[in-house]
């Protein structure tokens, strides 16, 4: 059965814009002559202005032929589970300021390959962005044939860069709950630390208190004695002044 021509012109300019040389048409199709007006960019890629010509009238004509799944949660979560988390390096600086870039260096995410981020770029180009999702999808996945690149790379590559998060998180928890837990005791032994010290100081207060208190005793007791012995003293001397005022104090400060 021939192939659509429309498909092979597309899949031509899929090639163009990746700079690829992979495609090549299974029948004989004679190539539509181009318009260079026509071809000139304004406003998004040649690529994704195709669809818009192309494939979004064939998802409306089509949906069941065009309507591609996505993997299956089952494939997903299995790929999920068997990324390795990586680890990362405690430092005395605030780590939760760390760019999310220099987390992913760190957790030895590949750059290089097709990354979600470059999807991104696709899914947000001015023709695509608005589209259903069945149209994204089958437009999303052509671009990656287009490139030899199979739909799950991209994938696994946003799984690396969650786990990559998810670690570094654990990382900042673990140490945030071991320092909890560390301080926890140290403030503990400070709050016993503060009670003995509080007891003793109270006790040094007592005593002090104490101590006043008994010296203030002792004045007084001495001072009710010796108002007696002033009076007795100056009721002896009485008989000797001949009228003139008694020497002898009673009572002073």
């Amino acid at each position: 059965m021939a192939r659509n021509p429309d498909l092979d012109k597309l899949l031509r300019e899929v090639d163009d814009l990746t700079s690829g040389s992979n495609y090549a048409p299974t029948e004989d199709v004679v190539p539509e002559p181009v318009d260079e007006e026509s071809a000139k960019p304004s406003g998004g890629s040649s690529f994704l202005k195709s669809i818009g010509g192309f494939f979004i009238s064939k998802v409306e004509e089509e949906p069941e032929h065009y309507d591609v799944p996505p993997p299956t949660p089952n494939t997903v979560a299995e790929m999920a589970e068997s990324e390795p988390s990586p680890e990362f390096e405690l430092s005395g600086d605030d780590m939760s300021g760390k760019n999310f870039a220099d987390i992913y260096a760190e957790a030895g995410v590949d750059e290089s390959a097709f990354t979600v981020d470059k999807l991104n770029e696709l899914l947000q180009d001015a023709t695509l962005k608005d589209q259903p999702m069945s149209t994204k999808a089958l437009v999303v996945k052509m671009a990656l044939k287009a490139q030899n690149v199979t739909p799950d790379v991209p994938v696994n590559d946003a799984v690396k860069r969650d786990r990559a998060l998810d670690a570094y998180q654990k990382m900042l928890n673990d140490r945030a709950q071991q320092t909890e837990a560390n301080n926890s005791q140290m403030i503990q032994q400070i709050n016993e630390e503060v009670k003995q010290y509080l007891e003793r100081k109270n006790a040094e207060m007592d005593a002090l208190r104490t101590e006043t208190a008994e010296m203030k005793r002792q004045a007084e007791s001495f001072a009710a004695r010796r108002v007696a012995e002033e009076q007795r003293l100056a009721e002896i001397i009485v008989p000797l002044l001949e009228g003139q005022p008694n020497p002898v104090t009673e009572g002073n400060k």
